[in-house]
């Protein structure tokens, strides 16, 4: 057959429909191929280079892609084959025992036919065994081992022959003896003993004859993998001269094999890159499953450990070894073809030392490494970036990301102690014996001295030698610990003792809120209809807060914009770059949608009109074939319908430019609307004038219905009426009748019967209408239907029409493509030919694209990033935390060219909405006394060094009543005390957690905060912020307090409502040394300057109401006051103490309280005592103290009313007194003391209402 192609298309596929036998049948030799093939060239000369070699599992591996999707295709390489029961089918020849130590052989001796050595194996050797071996079991029977048919089950079991045909399962490290002697290859490097008793190496294979009734074990084969096929030996028959193992077709990965970098290409290196990429671009999930393509320790299937977590076929299979064994085999050269394959290695990394992948083929563990690492650094990053989120979900899932990376690596490696000195050598004393690593290998002295080593008494070789393998042999320059594997195990210990220790990522103590604050619906929303990743708007909602303030973020995110904006252009000016070059190749090749056309396609076009005409003809069939059925229906006779012919195409006035064609057409039957008006029983529905009837009859015989059931219902009732008999006579004439229920009922049922006539009547009438009804809708249908399809008709003329000039104009394409054929070739090779062509061409405008996008959205990531911290700051500081600019989707659209310029929009938008919301606050200053609202906390700073100090709103509402909106913007620290010359005043002063009123409504008429989850406050629990003073004295824990810092200053924008921790450098209850006396402070001032929000008498009412209810609950700061009995009634306290100095067993303490001891808002409060605590500053040996608050009538103390001070806080012991001992907070106190050794006496006395 004849068959005339195209040179540029036709040919490609036609010799490839040729070659495809081949590939099926790949191991045939190369036939010739024949065959008649007509080429038509048209000034144009055609090159081809052919290949006879491909990847022998490529339709297989295609397959699986198809069919399992990536996750199939990447597990090709180790996939095994399995038996019908389960277990897998190994590899032929692989099979492996393990020689006893001690065995004694005959070694042939080299080069002395007939010799032979005897030596012992010092330690047990694995050979793999040859052909099928005669064992006995432990049982006596004797049974056959296949070498080359072994079935390796779930259980690691080996399958046996027995001599009865039987077949049995033998777990492995069986333990058998031989039947007959067994041929066994010694592999190279061995370690062997020799007649004269030394150890020495085996520096080739060697081939040993094993005695009848040796004890081996069995180890069991290798699987063999699914694509695998073992043709050489049926193909070609080999003999035994032929070496083992043989070529085989597989999934080959050595180091030399033809396929082998497609194979690491394709199992290894893709699925790493696109889990390193997937990783740097936070992506940390899926980059996991990547990684688990190659390495996947959570694989907790049946199998051997460590191998079935490798998927990479020859990490299942590669025997790792140690650096440092490398490098002294490299010296000593004890095993020849691991030193052969060193110095490999080590020549092409001096040929190419920037190709590491040249090194990694040698030895294949740096890929194991590597893919260990890069999965330790994805959990690294997957961790760090939940942890830098700081929320009590994330940080729990953050923490099992680090415990997986602390499983995987494992117990830290310890320290090897140093074995022993080598003496100082120069390079002079060495030359000539450095190995090919510069290297030499150096006996070292031993540690253990020799003149201290009893001599053996007795013992074979092992024992005489003893002494001598104390000196020992080692490398002169040691290999280096490996710092980057090292570095795992701080990073993960760092990150583990941090969470578990309540501090952030940066190592900063602090609380997190039991639950994450809610997320708004409308944000995932519109996050995902922009096609983003919800996890990751999630992680960007809260983040945390900028070190510096909104006009410098701003400034700073405008200045990247400008530069995502030129970036932007030059991106623009690549692409059109590369498009002009683009257009220029098509202009050099005669035009784009010319030049791509060719013969064959073009008489398909032409084919395709044609066929295009023929249908719409047959749809023309179609609807005439409808139109006709309509019509007929109507009531129309077929003769009477007509149907217009369209006239054929005037080709002569289209070549003219004086086409005018007109297509017939077919009238539309008009269709009959019959719409009711005014009718309210349809409910506001359209309806015809039949259905109107139906409605309005239906109601009718509806209604007639109610009337029956009435007169039936009336005829019931009236016949319980009872019948009168009346005789009507009169002079002697009339008669008798009877009058009652029964005549009454008759009636109603007659008229109930007459009424159900007429129902009868108006309900057919109604059905009537409705059938006539049905009728007028179906009539109405078939009209309308004959009308859509007379458009159709003349719609479909107009498409026979289109398709008539579409048909002409394919077949004048056809016939004028054998008159554009012609090519400018040398500009064409120019445009094309990146070696001796155009330099700017294509390719390198690509090229640049590719870079110019890359840094691009690189670029403008960074800038989004710094925009969305300005965003964040503009919400903290104008605290409207719902204001948002920023919006998703810029990189959207054509290249996200416009995305520096919305993004830039957007941050101009945020500072003029700053400048218009920054509107000017009340701005207060309040000093905060310690002594005053927690004097308890002031006695636990003076005895532990520490505190806690909270400050209600009730606190600031006696400033500022209905004021809501209470923000930080400085705080400064004064700590009244007595220190030495040149003493400083060290504090710490941390806010553990800040609320604040956001809005100035009340919830159902209340003013305090109900629960945590009251909408009305918003609370800060995040990294604490801290200050260290140093003067103590109006101290801001800053060298110079400017409240126009680019960054925030300490607190700023926190909550006026808070919590702080007071901490001093020592704890005097552990005697830790301190630069003053604690017990000298006298007070802590906490100085608070903020800024508030008027809200209206409402809330200011509100406030004052609350703050008085708080104040007679006695839970109001400041409702608690300290005395100090020693320095506010000091006459009265040496009145008690000379007492007891005097001899007196017991001391008459009477304290009188006045109101000036009270604040002076309280005055009008102080009806009763809530509690009494007393707190008795003692020595060191006191261990507790008693007050009493009567005497008895003896004069001694009353154990009735005793109160012990047993509890110890420091120097001081606490307890309470009963709050009747006084009556009012202005009434007078009487206590009775009975030891000397109280220093001072504190009260602290809680009052209200």
């Amino acid at each position: 057959m004849t068959q005339f192609m195209n040179a540029s298309t036709v040919f490609h596929g036609s010799l490839d429909a040729s070659l495809t036998k081949y590939l099926d049948n790949w191991e045939k030799s190369v036939e010739t191929i024949t065959g008649e093939r007509h080429i038509v060239t048209q000034t144009r000369t055609v090159r081809y280079r052919f290949y006879s070699h491909f990847h022998p599992y490529v339709r297989e591996l295609g397959k699986r892609l198809i069919e399992k999707s990536v996750s199939g295709l990447q597990a090709a390489d180790t996939e095994y084959v399995q038996n019908t029961d389960g277990t897998f089918l190994t590899l032929p020849f692989s099979f492996r025992l393990a020689l006893p130590a001690g065995l004694a052989l005959n070694l042939p001796k080299p080069g002395e036919p007939g010799k032979f050595e005897a030596i012992t194996l010092p330690d047990v050797i694995t050979v793999t065994l040859p052909e099928t071996v005669k064992i006995k079991l432990a049982d006596g029977n004797e049974a056959t081992l296949p070498g080359n048919v072994i079935a390796q089950g779930t259980d690691r079991g080996t399958r046996v022959v027995q001599t009865d045909g039987k077949t049995a399962d033998l777990p492995l490290e069986t333990v058998v003896s031989l039947a007959d002697v067994l041929t066994v290859t010694l592999p190279e490097a061995v370690i062997i003993t020799g007649e004269d008793g030394m150890l020495r190496r085996l520096t080739e294979s060697a081939i040993v004859d094993v005695p009848a009734g040796t004890n081996v074990q069995l180890l069991g084969g290798k699987p063999q993998p699914t694509l695998f096929r073992d043709f050489f030996k049926d193909r070609y028959g080999p003999t035994d001269l032929v070496q083992r193992p043989y070529p085989v077709r597989d999934l080959d990965f050595s180091s030399s094999g033809a396929y082998a970098v497609y194979n690491w290409e394709l199992f290894y290196h893709i699925p790493l890159a696109i889990a390193v990429n997937l990783s740097k671009n936070q992506r940390y999930e899926e980059a996991q499953r990547w990684f688990h393509f190659i390495f996947d320790p959570t694989d907790s299937s049946d199998g051997p450990t460590p191998e079935r977590f490798w998927k990479v076929k020859p990490f299942q299979f590669t025997e790792v070894r140690q650096i440092e064994d490398i490098l002294i085999n490299l010296s000593s050269g004890a095993d020849s073809q691991l030193k052969q394959d060193t110095v490999n290695s080590i020549g092409a990394w001096k040929d190419a030392p920037f190709r590491p992948h040249l090194v990694a083929r040698y030895r294949q563990t740096a890929y194991m490494f590597k893919a260990v690492m890069a999965y330790l650094d994805n959990l690294i990053a997957w961790g760090d970036d939940l942890f830098r989120q700081d929320t009590g979900e994330a940080i729990n899932e953050a923490t099992q990301i680090y415990v997986l990376a602390s499983l995987l690596l494992g117990e830290r490696p310890q320290a090897v102690p140093q074995k022993g000195t080598i003496a100082p050598l120069t390079y002079a004393s060495k030359r000539g014996k450095w190995d090919e690593f510069d290297n030499t290998l150096e006996k070292i002295e031993s540690e253990i001295p020799f003149d201290l080593t009893p001599f053996p008494t007795s013992g074979g070789a092992d024992a005489q030698f003893a002494t001598l393998r104390s000196i020992s042999t080692a490398l002169y320059f040691c290999v280096p610990r490996n710092d980057k594997l090292m570095s795992y195990w701080d990073t993960v210990a760092d990150r583990l003792f941090k969470i578990r220790n309540s501090l952030n990522l940066q190592g900063i103590f602090r609380q997190l809120p039991l639950f994450e604050p809610p997320i708004d619906p409308a944000l995932l929303a519109r996050a995902t209809a922009a096609g983003l990743d919800v996890g990751t708007v999630i992680a960007g909602i809260n983040q945390p807060l900028s070190l510096v303030r909104f006009q410098l973020l701003a400034q700073k995110a405008g200045e990247i914009c400008q530069e995502v904006k030129s970036l932007g252009n030059n991106l623009l000016s690549a692409i059109e770059k590369e498009d002009n070059e683009a257009l220029a190749i098509l202009r050099a090749r005669h035009e784009k949608a010319i030049l791509d056309l060719t013969e064959t396609v073009k008489y398909a076009q032409w084919q395709e009109t044609i066929k295009n005409r023929e249908g719409l003809e047959t749809s023309l069939a179609n609807a005439v074939q409808r139109y006709v059925y309509y019509e007929r229906q109507l009531g129309k006779q077929e003769s009477d319908i007509t149907i217009p012919e369209l006239e054929g195409l005037d080709a002569e006035s289209l070549a003219k430019f004086k086409f005018k064609a007109a297509e017939p057409g077919l009238e539309r039957r008009p269709v009959a609307i019959d719409i009711a008006q005014d009718l309210g029983s349809s409910g506001g529905k359209m309806v015809s004038s039949h259905e109107a009837e139906e409605l309005e009859k239906s109601g009718l015989a509806r209604d007639i219905q109610d009337v029956i059931k009435a007169l039936n219902l009336a005829a019931q009732g009236t016949s319980l009426i009872p019948d009168f008999g009346i005789k009507l006579h009169f002079w002697g004439l009339g008669g008798d009748m009877t009058l009652g229920g029964t005549k009454i009922s008759a009636m109603s049922k007659y008229a109930a019967e007459v009424a159900l006539a007429y129902a009868d009547r108006l309900s057919y009438e109604a059905g009537r209408a409705a059938k006539i009804g049905s009728y007028a809708r179906r009539e109405q249908e078939w009209a309308f239907q004959s009308g859509t399809i007379a458009g159709e008709i003349n719609q479909i003329f107009k498409q026979l029409r289109a398709a008539q000039i579409r048909e002409s104009i394919a077949e004048r394409e056809w016939r004028n493509h054998q008159k554009q054929m012609q090519h400018a070739a040398e500009i064409e090779d120019f445009l094309t030919n990146e070696k001796v062509g155009k330099k700017t061409n294509q390719a390198f405008y690509a090229w640049l694209k590719r870079e110019v996008r890359g840094i691009y959205g690189t670029v403008f990531q960074f800038a989004y990033e710094v925009a969305k911290k300005a965003e964040r700051a503009l919400q903290h500081e104008l605290g409207k935390p719902d204001l948002t600019f920023l919006q998703y989707g810029y990189m959207a659209g054509k290249e996200g060219l416009l995305a520096g310029e919305k993004l830039y929009l957007d941050i101009k938008r945020m500072e003029m909405a700053y400048l218009e919301l920054n509107q000017r606050e009340y701005e207060l200053t309040k000093n905060v006394s310690l002594l005053q609202i927690d004097p308890t906390a002031l006695l636990q700073l003076r005895t532990t060094g520490r505190c806690t100090i909270s400050l209600p709103e009730e606190l600031f509402d006696m400033d500022g009543p209905g004021h809501y909106f209470r923000r930080i913007k400085t705080v400064a620290l004064s700590i009244p005390c007595v220190i030495g010359p040149y003493a400083s005043v060290n504090c710490t002063l941390t806010l553990l957690k800040s609320s604040i009123r956001r809005s100035a409504l009340l919830r159902d008429g209340n003013y305090a905060r109900e629960n945590a989850e009251d909408e009305r406050f918003s609370d800060y629990f995040g990294s604490m912020q801290s200050i260290v003073t140093s003067t103590a004295q109006n101290d801001s824990g800053l060298f110079e307090t400017n409240l126009r810092d680019e960054r925030y200053l300490p607190f700023e924008n926190a909550g006026a409502v808070s919590e702080w921790q007071l901490a001093l450098p020592a704890d005097p209850s552990r005697n830790d040394p301190a630069q003053f006396d604690y017990d000298t402070i006298s007070d802590v001032i906490l100085h608070l300057k903020y800024t508030a929000r008027e809200a209206g008498d409402q809330l200011r009412n509100k406030a004052l109401a609350n703050l008085k209810s708080r104040i007679d609950d006695s839970t109001a700061a400041g409702t608690v006051r300290l005395f100090s009995v020693r320095h506010e009634f000091p006459t009265e306290w040496a009145k008690a103490r000379g007492t007891l100095n005097s001899g007196a067993t017991v001391a008459e303490l009477k304290l009188t309280f006045q109101p000036q001891h009270y604040p002076f808002w309280s005055q009008a409060h102080l009806q009763s005592v809530k509690r009494i605590d007393a707190y008795a500053k003692v020595g060191s040996g006191v261990n507790g103290v008693d007050l009493f608050g009567k005497l008895s009538l003896d004069g001694q103390p009353d154990n009735n009313a005793k109160y012990p001070l047993a509890a110890k806080q420091g120097n001081l012991r606490f307890g309470v007194i009963d709050p009747a001992a006084l009556p009012t907070p202005t009434s007078e106190l009487k206590l009775y003391l009975t030891q000397k050794t109280i220093d001072d006496l504190l009260l602290l006395v809680s009052w209200g209402k």
